[in-house]
């Protein structure tokens, strides 16, 4: 676990909604993860212009908005968004510098997994991207299998993506008892 993770855990009870917010519960249903363009150390886009621009335009549901500003003390906004006047909301999640995200990824994944990786032309890894998530964020140590393909962020289309989620389905298929 990270240094801000045990920082947090250890600032919070058990049942706060922070440590609750963060605090991931594996359904064991689960048996394998095929992560496509995924974001897991943000987006440097979610930091810049349009990034801002985004976060300008969204407002959260009355209802829930309330309920966060009900549920959740000043201190509690800090941990999770770095500022007590700012309620966290999906494109401000992606920030890098969010920090609830190392937070996140400490968490180990206990099922074997697999990574996708969009990539515009850049030169495959590590200084590729999908124009909207980096190889760097996009990266997993101790994926079963990544793959990088020659697409941009929405490649969950592009027929090489398609090809491997039926490899992974297939091995998969092989793997679980029948």
């Amino acid at each position: 676990m990270g240094k801000m993770a045990q920082n947090i855990f250890s600032q919070n009870s058990g049942d706060s909604l922070v440590v609750r917010a963060i605090t991931f519960r594996a359904n064991p249903r689960i048996k394998r993860v095929v992560f496509i363009c995924t974001p897991h150390r943000g987006s440097d886009m979610a930091s810049g212009g349009p990034g801002r621009f985004a976060i300008s335009l969204i407002t959260l549901p009355a209802t829930l908005a309330a309920t966060m500003k009900d549920s959740l003390t000043s201190a509690d906004l800090v941990q999770l968004t770095g500022s007590s006047k700012r309620l966290p909301n999906s494109v401000w999640g992606l920030k890098p510098s969010n920090p609830g995200l190392p937070v996140i990824n400490s968490a180990p994944i206990s099922v074997p997994y697999h990574s996708i990786i969009g990539d515009r032309g850049k030169g495959d890894s590590p200084n590729s991207t999908d124009g909207v998530v980096a190889y760097w964020s996009s990266h997993l140590d101790g994926a079963k299998s990544e793959l990088i393909v020659p697409g941009p962020h929405g490649s969950c289309a592009l027929p090489q993506t398609i090809a491997e989620l039926d490899r992974i389905l297939e091995l998969h298929l092989k793997t679980v008892s029948r």
